[in-house]
């Protein structure tokens, strides 16, 4: 498998703050790659040391298998989009697109034509006249795609880039990202702190915590098998259970996750606790009870009945639903 990005041991601090601690990494070539975490987690310190802007303090960068450590951003294979877009408001979207053939020093009529041809690949052929401020935020976004993927980077870096989008544009520019990276087979590598972005759009993707790597995988190993209590409690809002709960509901005495929309309500169930809200969600309610001080959700499909606020009530669900998190 050739790799388009490598970090061995990567470490980035600033001062006593850790912002990369010991990171190994591995992106295949071809992948679109995801980087999740919180804030301050180091998945943009990350994403900056790829791109040259940050240079790590120990460890060594690899992309596509040459050691790029010390080498400027300009000099490597990759290129970035942001998430506020950085178009020239004074130049029209031919000339932003084909602004890095220009700083090349290629012919004015070769990277006009380069420009339309990108225009048309992210559907905005026939709006090369036009200037940013006359574009809608999915079309700026797309400017910079474009922009980007000029220099036929081996590795296009995306910083949110949908961070500022409506959440219905944010959706749809998703599919659009997915397509474009499949149909180009190009590596993408995207950061972001929306888990269903993350979960919808990567291959593979990393979840970050605190400097480190917390988690690696594809979306469904994540999703369904996170590692730790945080990968758990992030990546979609699992229900994290206490040894002692996860005991008394049948399983091992260890920290297990159980989805919400796996466990279903049940007056019939080995422990019962107290409703304490329910939040519509158009498909269906999330109830939130109390089971042995510990906070539980459970998804209940609309139309079915649903109990009261104060109610006493217990849980089920499928056993293979229950996963048990090894050093949890």
């Amino acid at each position: 498998m050739t790799l388009a990005v490598e970090f061995q041991k990567v470490s980035r601090h600033f001062g006593q703050v850790k912002a990369v601690d010991r990171v190994d990494l591995a992106i295949a070539e071809g992948a679109f790659f995801a980087m999740l975490g919180p804030s301050g987690s180091g998945k943009t310190t990350c994403l900056r040391l790829i791109s040259g802007f940050e240079t790590p303090t120990s460890g060594t960068i690899r992309i596509m298998g040459e050691d790029v450590s010390r080498t400027p951003p300009h000099l490597r294979n990759v290129n970035t989009v942001f998430q506020d877009y950085a178009l020239f408001p004074h130049m029209n979207v031919r000339d932003n697109v084909a602004y890095g053939l220009m700083v090349k020093g290629v012919d004015k009529r070769s990277r006009l034509d380069r420009a339309e041809e990108l225009l048309a690949q992210v559907k905005l052929a026939g709006y090369g006249d036009r200037k940013p401020g006359q574009l809608s935020g999915g079309q700026r976004q797309r400017v910079a795609l474009a922009r980007a993927l000029i220099n036929e980077p081996r590795v296009l870096l995306l910083d949110e880039p949908l961070g500022a989008l409506d959440l219905k544009l944010r959706e749809a520019m998703q599919d659009e990202l997915k397509a474009l990276q499949k149909r180009l087979g190009i590596t993408f590598v995207f950061v972001t702190h929306d888990q269903n972005e993350a979960l919808s759009m990567a291959d593979s993707l990393a979840v970050f915590s605190e400097g480190r790597i917390a988690q690696i995988g594809t979306p469904a190993d994540i999703y369904d098998r996170p590692a730790t209590r945080f990968v758990a409690d992030f990546v979609g809002s699992s229900n994290v259970l206490p040894p002692g709960l996860t005991r008394a509901l049948g399983g091992p005495a260890a920290w297990a996750s159980l989805r919400p929309e796996a466990t279903r309500l049940s007056a019939a169930g080995p422990v019962t606790g107290t409703v304490t809200a329910l939040r519509y969600q158009g498909a269906g309610t999330r109830v939130l009870l109390t089971l042995q001080g510990t906070d539980i959700a459970a998804f209940v499909p609309a139309g079915q009945p649903l109990p009261e606020p104060g109610s006493t009530i217990g849980i089920a669900f499928d056993p293979a639903a229950l996963h048990v998190m090894e050093g949890a």
